[in-house]
């Protein structure tokens, strides 16, 4: 499944985070987190603009899949505008409690990343009427084209224990699952050793 595979363009970020936001609308840790679908959407746009398009990566299946990418070496910071802008929306569509929850994951997701060297898999998420296509793991398998390439490890938090057996397919174990709250549902630490 390589037809329409592509390079996302920075220019292309209201794109990405559409796909993802519908991708993820069903997702237990960003219905907890955000409490308001309506909030994805716009969320997950800024960090693709802000972040993810500017200094990492991303590919698409024409406007059905995409996933978004950091490099080694390449940490996560929106930058005041960015993370007003995300505060806003997730304040104004979920509440307070969103906004809780959202700082709440973000500090464990933070505390937990690995400090060496690896690509991190921020998101993977096709529509839900392309979904069991084939599209997910044709973006996977291309970008680990090229992290096997430099050799380098790779790293991801899946929010969807379901995907698990997916995510496994291409090299990745659960090396820790994380709960940031009682009432929180599990974030499933994964790591892929670099393929020599």
């Amino acid at each position: 499944m390589t037809n329409g595979l592509q390079t996302i363009s920075p220019g292309e970020h209201r794109l990405a985070g559409d796909i993802i936001a519908a991708g993820f609308s069903d997702d237990p840790v960003n219905c907890w987190t955000f409490r308001n679908p309506a909030a994805l959407r716009p969320v997950y746009t800024e960090m693709a603009r802000a972040l993810y398009l500017r200094v990492g990566f991303g590919h698409r299946c024409a406007d059905k899949a995409a996933s978004l990418w950091l490099p080694p070496g390449v940490h996560k910071h929106f930058g005041l505008r960015s993370t007003l802008t995300m505060a806003r929306h997730i304040l104004g569509k979920g509440g307070v409690r969103a906004a809780r929850n959202a700082l709440l994951i973000d500090q464990a997701m933070e505390r937990k990343h690995p400090t060496s060297d690896h690509y991190y898999l921020f998101a993977i998420a096709a529509r839900p009427e392309h979904q069991g296509k084939g599209y997910g793991g044709a973006l996977m398998a291309k970008a680990l084209e090229r992290i096997d390439a430099q050799q380098q490890p790779a790293y991801l938090e899946n929010s969807k224990p379901e995907n698990t057996s997916f995510y496994r397919r291409f090299g990745f174990d659960i090396v820790e699952e994380l709960r940031v709250a009682d009432d929180a549902p599990p974030l499933l630490l994964m790591w892929r050793p670099a393929q020599s």
